[in-house]
């Protein structure tokens, strides 16, 4: 449901008869994905709740929760002294300014962003808590407990880039619209942690179909879009079940599991240039379709002996976008999840040109210590260390640079053989892996 721009000039620019219709009929507009009432924001049990406008008089006004209100102002400001606010006219009638266009970098604060109000773990509107995705999904011990938080980590969805690739793309975003509304509809998202294993208890909506919520058809889901081509990775630490949230079997994980691939590659795009203002450079292209794109995409990865459960050395597969990587920010670079594949990151994961990647891939790739531990043949040539790859590169099978090795600098720096960069973002470097990458 898309809300169209409300503007005070002044501070009779609407009337109150004229807000007061606006907020008995909004809730009962229908919508492709449901209603305003059956949303998070306007559940009346859980719903937006600021106390100042909901407590009971004197100390608020008394409005129910989940009440347009608490957002949405009907005259410059209720809780504050008018001609408020004073930094100029309100867009949407929300009670702050929705979105700070000169902060284009992290750290965030609240001020910054409207959604931080709440969003933030402390809100001074009403605070809420937001695990993040390797926890509500991927049975992971707690982390950051805001969305703030996770966007004020490492790496994080830039909100300025958003906002400028939102503005110029999709036409129901306006100039003063919240980046956060690329990806989410604030009338429609629910609140997905209460049912992590039900696509349709979605928060995200596709940025060109804004009005509807992305997860409640068959397509829209993992196993709808790719079959067993998607294998869902291990949740508990026991490798037992999958995910999300400890799904049963692997099938009950595809059908709870969202199409993350469909969702992001509205953006991430071979088609579409996205800028990165924290790294000063185009992202990577991302292309998941072709049998010429990714090779955690539908090109399939070569089979080979060194992979974990619970993928299989016989068959290739077709990753999701979450099963790496986190929504909105990590404490690790690329938004890499903090746990993959039913474990913890050995390490962080912050150095792009190094081979910290290695302990991405040993999520679900055997490196020398899985391969000893495994007992695989001719694993007897190298020593079991946590993340060396000297078996997987020249002693595995199937390994690319098995045989005599008389050329060694094509990879390593002159003298004795040590870690090389496993991969990077930047496609003019030679290091062998990453999105878009030959291996």
């Amino acid at each position: 449901m898309y809300l169209p721009t409300l503007r005070h000039t002044s501070r009779f620019s609407l009337s109150v008869p004229f807000l007061a219709l606006l907020l008995l009929v909004l809730p009962t507009i229908p919508a492709k994905a449901g209603t305003y009432t059956e949303s998070a924001h306007g559940d009346s049990q859980a719903g937006v709740f600021r106390p100042i406008i909901g407590n009971a008089p004197p100390s608020g006004f008394g409005y129910a929760r989940g009440n347009c209100t608490h957002c949405h102002e009907q005259h410059a400001s209720i809780s504050g002294t008018e001609p408020a606010p004073v930094t100029g006219p309100a867009f949407f009638t929300l009670f702050a300014p929705n979105f700070d266009r000169s902060t284009q970098t992290h750290p965030y604060t609240e001020a910054d962003n409207f959604c931080f109000f709440c969003h933030s773990g402390n809100g001074s509107a009403q605070v809420v808590h937001n695990n993040d995705y390797s926890q509500n999904f991927g049975c992971a011990s707690q982390g950051p407990t805001s969305i703030m938080n996770q966007m004020n980590g490492f790496s994080y969805h830039n909100l300025y880039d958003i906002y400028t690739m939102a503005d110029n793309t999709f036409t129901w975003f306006k100039p003063d619209s919240n980046p956060c509304n690329a990806c989410h509809n604030p009338h429609l998202a629910k609140r997905n942690w209460t049912a992590p294993t039900d696509p349709a208890v979605s928060a995200i909506s596709r940025p060109s179909d804004h009005l509807s919520l992305w997860g409640i058809t068959a397509g829209e889901t993992m196993g709808g879009a790719y079959n067993t081509a998607y294998e869902p990775p291990f949740c508990a630490s026991n490798l037992t079940n999958r995910e999300p949230a400890a799904s049963p079997t692997a099938d009950a994980g595809r059908a709870a599991t969202i199409n993350s691939v469909g969702f992001c590659g509205e953006c991430h795009a071979p088609t579409i240039s996205l800028y990165s203002t924290p790294l000063g450079r185009n992202l990577q292209p991302l292309d998941w379709g072709g049998s010429s794109g990714d090779k955690h995409g539908l090109a399939g990865d070569t089979p080979g002996i060194t992979i974990k459960e619970p993928y299989s050395a016989t068959r290739t597969y077709v990753l999701a976008c979450l099963d790496c990587h986190e929504p909105h920010g990590s404490s690790n670079a690329m938004l890499v999840r903090r746990r993959i594949n039913g474990q913890e990151m050995e390490s962080g994961f912050n150095d792009l040109d190094s081979n910290q990647w290695g302990y991405v891939c040993k999520r679900c790739h055997m490196d020398d210590e899985d391969a000893v531990n495994a007992d695989l043949p001719r694993s007897s040539f190298v020593s079991a260390n946590l993340n060396s790859w000297r078996y997987v590169h020249h002693f595995a099978e199937d390994a690319p640079f098995g045989g005599p090795r008389s050329r060694c600098s094509p990879c390593h720096t002159p003298g004795p053989p040590g870690p090389i960069s496993c991969g990077t973002t930047d496609i003019s470097l030679s290091a062998c892996h990453g999105h878009g990458k030959i291996f």
